[in-house]
């Protein structure tokens, strides 16, 4: 790879010969960009019997060796090791604490990372997307349009919520306080019936929530998603499953 950028290189520099600073600048800036095809962040989905899970990578490019982040409602947080980019092959292990590793191995095809993965016996594909940096155009003083970046402000899920859990005919009245921050979900529940309640292993990718709500003694596993403003999804607390629905304060 080291091989090509520094041909690449030489290249570049033959045809700028004696062509202006800026095509020289944009000729290599063109060059540090295609370098790198890899580092950064990546929308996720595994393909798991017929079935497709939603995850999120945080991957950084150096040389040739890759390291990075995963995470996914199913597996939890997890961290890249022996992760390789060589000759266009993108190749790694993904290790969790509550979920078995994941071998995965892909290549970049038409902007996307596709590839297969291997975990539990079993072997399936998986594609990624990378997630693009927000930007706005705002018109210059000579009237020609330039991008500028802006804040990310699309953060759906902060702050209270009013929620209820049905399950067996019965309707049980809980009041959520959610904060995201990158792909991470933390908070807190109150209810008459459960009590006060820590949220953990919270996560929000690909518009899908999950927490686990620590409260009275139990765990609940939360999983929903927004529609139309509201929450809405399934729970599971052991032997007793239901669904919920949440309101935005």
């Amino acid at each position: 790879m080291r091989l090509r950028i520094v041909v690449s290189f030489i290249l570049c520099t033959l045809m700028v010969g004696a062509a202006s600073q800026s095509s020289a600048a944009a000729c290599y800036g063109g060059l540090a960009q295609s370098s790198d095809p890899i580092s950064g962040d990546w929308d996720v989905s595994f393909k798991v019997e017929g079935t497709t899970t939603p995850a999120t990578f945080k991957l950084k490019l150096d040389g040739e060796n890759v390291t990075g982040t995963a995470n996914s409602a199913h597996t939890g947080p997890g961290t890249v090791r022996d992760g390789s980019w060589v000759n266009g092959k993108l190749s790694f292990t993904l290790d969790f604490k509550t979920h078995e590793s994941i071998a995965i191995s892909g290549s970049l095809k038409d902007g996307k990372l596709v590839g297969e993965f291997r975990t539990e016996g079993f072997v399936s594909s998986w594609e990624a997307k990378k997630k693009a940096a927000a930007t706005a155009v705002q018109s210059n003083a000579a009237g020609n349009a330039a991008p500028t970046a802006v804040s990310n402000s699309a953060d759906p899920i902060s702050g209270d919520w009013e929620a209820t859990l049905e399950a067996q005919g019965t309707a049980v009245p809980v009041t959520l306080k959610l904060k995201l921050d990158g792909d991470k979900v933390t908070g807190t529940s109150e209810s008459e019936h459960l009590g006060p309640g820590t949220l953990s292993k919270g996560s929000w990718a690909a518009n899908k929530l999950s927490f686990t709500m620590d409260s009275a003694g139990m765990s609940i596993a939360v999983s929903g998603m927004l529609k139309d403003g509201k929450l809405a999804g399934e729970f599971d607390a052991g032997a007793l499953k239901g669904i919920w629905q949440a309101k935005k304060k």
